[in-house]
């Protein structure tokens, strides 16, 4: 089954009980784990009991293929369904999963499957899309109206009250993470303390000196080709714990922002207009930069660079490879880009 884009959110509170199993897939790793923990509380109360829950990798099930459909059959020993979680799940899976899938009946054990990006013909995501008694359910990266929510609502739920102008500072600056906006909205409370009321001041006072701050400066010196400061943010990200996965996400929103506002100048719209649409707004200690970038780099440039940062968090992901490396060669690489077109354009730097 495939889900519409209306129908993901309904879906993971509330799966419906012809679905025996799901493909839980994206790049944001906070929100694939956080609909995993929806699916499984659908079936059991406690998502770390021992008995109804069980997970294994998919290296595990590679060296007994047989076990996922074994653990999906199984009984409770304490009656009831049970969740089979099978994480880290990669192409070579495939076959173990489609086993499963055909055999799974009416009252089996809810399968789980995680897995990273997947691309549209990757054989699992088709395995799902395609079968009647199981789903794909995407967990793409949060845009900041998304995310905007998430913060909102994790302050409702402790009983803080937020300004607008504070809530688009936060996210602009969480990189589409929702397990990172969760973990900077429960800063900020402990920040806060009693007063309930959160201010633009206080969101800044209590991100302003973070690695998460860091990260929007790292985007506006790489796209504006300063490669030594982007350099010395890098090290100072990397020395604060910060994932080099996380880093490439703060430069793909920024390099997105850019492209999106490039896209609605060239259908016409003025640049103040454009920068008004883009939500959370531009911060106006950066806009003077960010509209250089925006007239300095063509949209096939921005085009290149999202893809260049998409293919590094790829190879980051994947076995052999240094993540903080690759990051700082994307840093790197997109930098010295950066120069040649403002030396080109005649753009400060």
């Amino acid at each position: 089954m495939k889900l519409q884009f209306r129908d993901i959110e309904p879906f993971a509170k509330n799966p419906p009980a012809s679905a025996l199993a799901v493909l839980v897939y994206g790049p944001d790793e906070g929100l694939v784990r956080e609909r995993l923990d929806l699916l499984t509380k659908s079936v059991v109360e406690d998502i770390r009991d021992p008995f109804n829950v069980v997970e294994f990798s998919g290296d595990a099930l590679a060296d007994n293929p047989a076990r996922l459909l074994d653990e999906a059959r199984s009984i409770s020993m304490l009656g009831g369904r049970r969740v089979v979680r099978l994480r880290d799940a990669t192409e070579k899976c495939a076959g173990a999963v489609k086993s499963a899938l055909d055999g799974l009946k009416d009252g089996d054990n809810l399968v789980l499957v995680e897995a990273g990006n997947l691309a549209p013909k990757d054989k699992l995501r088709a395995l799902f899309e395609g079968a009647k008694n199981a789903a794909a359910l995407p967990c793409y990266v949060d845009d900041a109206r998304s995310v905007s929510r998430v913060i909102a609502d994790s302050f409702r739920a402790a009983g803080y009250a937020c300004s607008g102008d504070a809530l688009a500072h936060i996210a602009a600056n969480v990189s589409g993470d929702r397990a990172v906006a969760r973990s900077e909205a429960e800063k900020l409370v402990t920040y806060m303390g009693e007063n309930k009321r959160i201010t633009l001041d206080d969101a800044v006072a209590a991100t302003g000196n973070s690695a998460v701050m860091s990260l929007e400066d790292l985007a506006q010196c790489v796209a504006a080709g300063n490669f030594a400061q982007a350099d010395r943010i890098l090290v100072h990200v990397y020395s604060e714990g910060v994932e080099p996965v996380r880093v490439l996400r703060a430069l793909q929103n920024h390099f997105l922002r850019l492209h999106v506002t490039k896209a609605r100048l060239q259908q016409g719209l003025d640049t103040e207009t454009a920068l008004k649409m883009l939500k959370p707004a531009v911060f106006w200690k950066v806009k003077d930069s960010f509209v250089a970038q925006l007239n300095g780099w063509s949209a096939t440039q921005m085009e290149q660079a999202l893809g260049a940062l998409l293919e590094a968090e790829a190879r980051c992901k994947r076995s052999g490879g240094v993540p903080e490396t690759l990051c700082a060669r994307a840093v790197l690489s997109l930098s010295q880009l950066g120069a040649r077109i403002n030396r080109r354009r005649g753009y400060p730097h």
